[in-house]
């Protein structure tokens, strides 16, 4: 189960101070858009919604990276 939307470990994730590291392509590549997003805009609200779009892709994907996750979020 994931941790609720506003659970701090979206705002890590989302700002790199979790590392994240994966064997799927998916997922890297949504750390990697968030990496990019932070540089372009590093200010709260925009660090908000990226960790918003984190979260709805764990959500959305929840069953098919189950174990991932769980590595991710352990």
């Amino acid at each position: 189960m994931l941790p609720d939307s506003a659970h701090p470990v979206w705002i890590q994730i989302a700002t790199g101070k979790k590392a994240v590291s994966s064997g799927k392509l998916a997922i890297n590549l949504l750390i990697q858009n968030n990496r990019i997003e932070m540089e372009k805009d590093a200010s709260p609200a925009h660090v908000k919604e990226i960790a918003g779009r984190t979260y709805q892709f764990f959500k959305q994907y929840e069953t098919i990276f189950a174990s991932e996750f769980q590595k991710i979020l352990g």
